[in-house]
């Protein structure tokens, strides 16, 4: 006698390891608390054939992704703690944050704090890197939000070992930062909530001996958000 296997006994079976597999690929793949860390950030300057008049000066252009169809990856970002939840403005929040790969095709972002870190040795020459921008968002139920909240950034290049961080579905880093909470005018109804967002860019940045050109491309990504927290803020 032959036996049959039911179509729905596959099914289920195929779920079980699906599920299976998700659980095990799922995990935190590396943390960071920046509360710790003294970022080197200061960029150096090529030095000048004569004297530098008028001071320096310096520009950003940030170009968003205007492709909405094309995604190279998608990222969860939850707002997992703050070190309390009533603030006033010009206070400065500890926040914990996770940043997941919640698709299906890996993501490369970056993951040091030294920006100083990625500069060539000649300083005059142009050099590129990427930027994982995380903004702290305060918001009123769904009626207003607003990214005065501050945040931190990433940066990493390629080029440069151990600056860099592939996250395969269902990997997140957690990150530990300060933001600040900048005064912005009230809407009317109180803030109520606050959650983080996560973005990326690839950034290229120019120095001379009197000024900086930086141009940021926002890399296209899913983005979805998280977990939020409660909090209170009192606006004067």
């Amino acid at each position: 006698m032959h036996s049959r296997s039911h179509p729905i006994g596959h099914l289920i079976l195929a779920l079980a390891l699906a599920a299976s597999l998700s659980t095990t690929c799922a995990q935190e793949l590396a943390s960071v608390d920046l509360t710790k860390i003294e970022a080197r950030l200061d960029l150096r300057r090529p030095k000048a054939t004569s004297p530098a008049k008028g001071g320096y000066s310096g520009s950003d252009a940030t170009i968003p992704c205007f492709d909405s169809k094309q995604k190279a990856g998608s990222l969860r970002t939850s707002l997992v703690t703050l070190d309390r939840t009533y603030y006033q403005i010009e206070d400065e929040p500890t926040f914990e944050v996770t940043v997941e790969n919640d698709g299906f095709t890996p993501v490369r972002i970056p993951f040091s704090p030294h920006l100083a870190d990625l500069q060539f040795k000649n300083p005059a020459q142009k050099f590129a890197y990427f930027a994982l921008v995380i903004e702290l968002w305060i918001a009123s139920s769904e009626r207003w939000s607003t990214n005065a909240g501050g945040g931190v950034i990433l940066y990493g290049s390629n080029d440069h070992p151990n600056t860099m961080l592939t996250l395969k579905p269902g990997e997140w880093v957690r990150v530990i930062g300060k933001g600040h909470l900048i005064e912005f005018t009230g809407f009317g109804d109180p803030a109520d909530h606050a959650y983080a967002t996560a973005s990326l860019f690839r950034e290229e940045t120019l120095i001379t001996p009197t000024q900086s050109a930086t141009v940021k491309r926002e890399v296209c990504l899913a983005q979805t958000r998280g977990q939020s927290v409660p909090i209170q803020l009192a606006i004067p």
